[in-house]
């Protein structure tokens, strides 16, 4: 063999155990190939009544979740007492809390495991007649477990503003995945404010002012170690709740 055909065997042998190692880097690289988790559609609506039904303008997609905000007050304390959909799936409550003039938020999300392809009606029921606010939000990336196994990490706070102003939820603990997904949660009891959502996250749902339920809802990517903290500029005089809540990704 001469001289220069030994050359050309020895640089393709280098480039094949190059794309050997690279090839081995992409496949045990963590979620090479797995999809950020995105936003699809929301829909929302508020009013006075012991329960309050949306329905999404487009079909869901099997294997998308949902996640719905649900605002609750009246003067005799009412709560949400659940949510579910037409197509039947599941709703979890991942997190309710309550201001000192007894407007509570609530969070509950289901992963689509029925009504692929459809446009289910999606309900929340209060324990009583209230001031009821809905906002449900369609995600494609998240993961499918049931129950509360989406929830990574989430914080929350509550309180009343002098002058208008932003208020947040406080960071979360440390998020403990990469390509997770953070939403940040607002809501008050019909203050007429104009909301607005907080600096780095992308507004989903914005039901202001009004005079009963306003809703406010955001998200952000977000990685391991990352403490998110979910921010909204409201009016003055209000008493205002404020959750994150970090989902994990499929």
């Amino acid at each position: 063999m001469s001289i220069v055909s030994r050359a050309r065997v020895r640089s393709l042998a280098t480039l094949l155990a190059v794309a050997a190692v690279i090839a081995a880097g992409l496949a045990t690289a963590p979620n090479a190939s797995a999809a950020s988790p995105s936003f699809v559609q929301q829909v929302s609506g508020h009013g006075h009544a012991g329960s309050l039904a949306v329905t999404p303008g487009s079909a869901v997609v099997a294997g998308d979740r949902m996640v719905v905000e649900v605002g609750v007050w009246s003067s005799s304390g009412a709560t949400a007492s659940g949510v579910t959909d037409s197509a039947g799936n599941t709703y979890t409550e991942l997190s309710h809390f309550t201001a000192s003039d007894g407007t509570e938020l609530s969070v509950w999300s289901a992963p689509v495991t029925a009504g692929g392809g459809a446009k289910p009606t999606i309900t929340a029921r209060a324990t009583a007649t209230a001031d009821i606010g809905v906002a449900a939000m369609e995600y494609a990336g998240l993961s499918a477990a049931a129950g509360t196994s989406v929830l990574d990490v989430q914080a929350h706070a509550t309180g009343t503003t002098g002058a208008a102003g932003t208020v947040t939820s406080g960071v979360t603990p440390a998020v403990t995945g990469n390509g997770e997904l953070a939403i940040g949660f607002y809501a008050d009891s019909g203050f007429a404010d104009t909301l607005t959502p907080g600096s780095g996250f992308t507004g989903r749902v914005n039901l202001s002012p009004a005079s009963d339920m306003e809703l406010l809802a955001e998200d952000q990517g977000t990685g391991q170690g990352a403490t998110p903290a979910a921010k909204a500029g409201t009016g003055a005089g209000t008493t205002w709740l404020m959750a994150t809540l970090v989902l994990k990704p499929a």
